[in-house]
């Protein structure tokens, strides 16, 4: 693409009124040349993020969203635009970023490094109008959706990890080559933002463990959390039950729990919820949504709670999964006796599956999700997306100040790669994309998005100088003071500020 095409088009929207771009248009302009597209893949953890910085950088007046189909779980889209400079495309440059969330943060890294095609959304004609207003004030809402999809490398991709985690043997998709270290060194990687991962669990467990820690009296009512995920004070902290990390861990991996009280000394939900607050809980089955391999958020699951790969003396644990990494299930959702595992290919496809226990009756739910995503958000017939709640880990519960200060350690780094080779160094699509490394996980960035996504990010300790206790601002609010080791997950989290 021609960058003088770039520049024409933006002094043609500089002169003709603001407004979002029909498809029709869109495709008339990526036939003149005018469009810049950038396709980025990998971690659905982080989808909304990616999205409000995108939204931030765009002129709202010409700002549209494109889901695959009415949920977006696997792709999405936005165009519109730029309100301002970012890196060497001046405002007023028509873009359309793609973000690939299928196959989650292994899609970001190893098809990167390779440059191999793979399915993108097609945004264009054949994409239908839905009824949400154009343009868009929402990143969670799509004014289209588009079921088309071809494949095309990536630009860039996101990883809730380092690239070299995801090349471990319990991270590696079937059948999938780990990359070498020429291929590796060959991506210009670096730091994104900070994630925090939580532990959720279905709203039928979630009454359960309230009524069994006291929060609720038996036979009562659940005590819901807000719908807004940014007013969650002292007093809504106090109502969000707990669960121990090694009960946890032990519901995760292989020769933990049994959900089968025949089971010699029947281990299960009744050690944390006992029988007098539900008499089946002896036998309440172990039903487990996760991310299939390959998967960022499932990278951060398997080293926080199963210490693999990261155990190299022999002790890490077998996270309990399903033979394949395509997505599928083992067993049947039921509510009593053993254990069903369910895969899922995103983290849209994570909450359909606790959706799907939930509505079993007495059937109990456990999964791992990126702390920005919200449960209680709306879809587009005005109805809650998701049928389970977090829970605090060993008391603390999973927000942003405890993950700040260092108390809650559930907290990976995320970094943004490109191949060298693909992305020319000193080209204007690497400018646009080093911007948008640089700013997305920065205190500024982060106080512009909702307050959903502020619960789930965090700026690096490495963002900012000078000690944490000091910031003030933007600082103060959205940076950490925590951290592992730069590019080595198995490391410990520490307070390093």
């Amino acid at each position: 693409m021609k960058f003088k095409l770039v520049a024409a088009a933006a002094a043609l929207c500089a002169l003709a009124p603001a407004h979002a771009l029909t498809t029709a248009e869109i495709a008339t302009a990526r036939t003149a040349g005018t469009l810049k597209e950038i396709y980025v893949s990998g971690a659905s953890a982080l989808r909304l993020s990616f999205a409000a910085a995108i939204q931030s950088r765009c002129d709202a007046t010409t700002f549209d969203v494109f889901f695959n189909d009415a949920a977006g779980a696997n792709h999405r889209a936005y165009s519109c635009n730029l309100a301002a400079a970012v890196g060497a495309l001046p405002a007023g440059t028509p873009v359309l970023v793609y973000k690939r969330d299928q196959g989650g943060s292994g899609q970001g890294v190893n098809p990167v490094a390779t440059a191999t095609a793979i399915a993108h959304m097609v945004v264009g004609a054949t994409c239908v109008r839905t009824a949400e207003p154009q343009p868009a004030s929402s990143i969670d809402q799509p004014t289209y959706t588009c079921g088309t999809t071809a494949n095309t490398v990536s630009d860039a991709g996101i990883s809730d990890v380092e690239p070299a985690l995801l090349q471990a043997v319990v991270n590696l998709p079937t059948g999938a080559a780990a990359l070498t270290g020429t291929q590796i060194s060959n991506l210009d990687v670096a730091p994104l933002a900070q994630g925090i991962f939580a532990v959720a669990v279905t709203k039928q467990a979630y009454l359960a463990l309230q009524q069994a820690q006291g929060i609720v009296a038996p036979g009562g009512a659940l005590i819901d959390v807000p719908a807004d995920q940014s007013t969650w004070d002292a007093a809504v902290i106090a109502t969000i039950p707990s669960l121990p990390t090694e009960w946890v861990r032990s519901f995760l991996t292989a020769g933990g729990l049994s959900g089968n009280n025949t089971v010699a000394g029947k281990r299960g939900w009744n050690i944390v919820i006992p029988t007098t607050v539900d008499a089946s809980s002896e036998t309440r089955k172990l039903h487990i949504c996760r991310r299939t391999e390959g998967s960022g958020t499932q990278a951060t699951s398997n080293a926080f709670f199963a210490y693999n790969p990261c155990n190299v003396g022999g002790g890490a644990l077998t996270p309990l999964g399903v033979t394949g990494s395509a997505g599928g299930s083992a067993g049947t959702i039921a509510p009593l006796t053993g254990t069903f595992v369910n895969e899922a290919t995103g983290a849209g496809g994570v909450e359909t599956c606790m959706n799907n226990v939930e509505a079993v009756a007495g059937a109990y739910g456990l999964a791992v999700l990126g702390r920005e995503v919200n449960p209680r958000r709306l879809n587009a017939g005005g109805v809650e997306v998701g049928n389970y709640r977090f829970v605090k880990l060993d008391g603390i519960a999973p927000v942003r100040a405890e993950a700040q200060a260092g108390n809650y350690p559930f907290v990976y780094e995320a970094t943004m790669q490109w191949n060298k080779t693909v992305v020319a160094p000193g080209s204007d699509k690497e400018s646009f994309l080093s911007a948008l490394r640089s700013s997305i996980g920065s205190p500024a960035a982060l106080k512009v998005v909702d307050g959903n996504t502020q619960q789930g990010v965090m700026s690096p300790a490495a963002s900012y100088t000078g000690p944490w206790v000091s910031q003030v601002g933007d600082n103060a609010l959205f940076a950490s003071r925590a951290g592992r080791v730069s590019n080595n997950s198995c490391a410990p989290i520490r307070i390093v500020k």
